[in-house]
């Protein structure tokens, strides 16, 4: 059974003394709890990512891509712990939970190298005599924070569908994972702390519909 998971707010660990169960839908076996977030933590948690826009906003590509490929890292270390997890939560087959894991790393690996290739575009403007000469850019900039609300059938790899591509674009992400399946997210979450993104530009929430809605 999992220790009781707190939430993941700016890097700070946040026990509320409020708890989501989490049970096995094979079993109905209690595998864990985490810590539900109320009104006040989603808005330190959108607080922080809004403050942590600023930095994310101003990371260089090749920053992006060293971040997304050790978050990569992390996983592959925690792989067998990543399929445990997704077996226990989401009562997948091995087969398909390993499956899982093997796309979301594929995921990561894709989003770090699209972290470097982003491209704009240059449009002449000499459609008339005062454009000769001249030209202009189009250049892709990031557009904040973002939320990943993310269900229970795939863990892991739809949670990175979204949080991978948000790093590789410089964006802030709040994740807020499906309620069954929410110790799966815990294992992203502590994978993207320890691989260098910056701390106010990721937080972990679970929290009622209600509760979650500003986000």
């Amino acid at each position: 059974m999992s220790p009781d998971l707190p939430l993941r707010i700016a890097g700070e660990e946040v026990s509320t003394g409020d708890w989501i169960e989490v049970r096995s839908p094979w079993s109905a076996e209690r595998i864990g709890r985490v810590a539900k977030a109320g009104p006040a933590e989603i808005e330190t948690a959108i607080a922080a990512a809004a403050a942590g826009f600023e930095e994310t906003r101003a990371l260089p590509a090749h920053r992006r891509a060293e971040v997304l490929r050790k978050l990569r890292d992390r996983i592959e270390d925690r792989r067998a712990e990543f399929v445990e997890t997704i077996i226990g939560e989401a009562g997948k087959p091995r087969r398909f939970a390993e499956a899982e894991v093997e796309r979301g790393l594929t995921t990561v690996r894709l989003a770090s190298e699209e972290a470097t290739r982003f491209e704009g575009e240059v449009v002449p403007v000499d459609i008339e005599p005062r454009g000769e000469g001249a030209f202009c850019a189009v250049r892709r900039f990031p557009v904040g924070p973002i939320t990943a609300i993310t269900p229970f059938n795939f863990p892991l790899n739809l949670a990175l569908h979204k949080v991978a591509p948000a790093l590789a674009a410089g964006n802030p992400v709040i994740l807020k994972p499906s309620p069954r399946t929410p110790i799966t997210a815990d294992l992203l979450a502590r994978a993207v702390e320890s691989s260098g993104w910056p701390k106010r530009a990721f937080s972990l929430v679970h929290a009622d519909p209600d509760v979650a809605r500003p986000l």
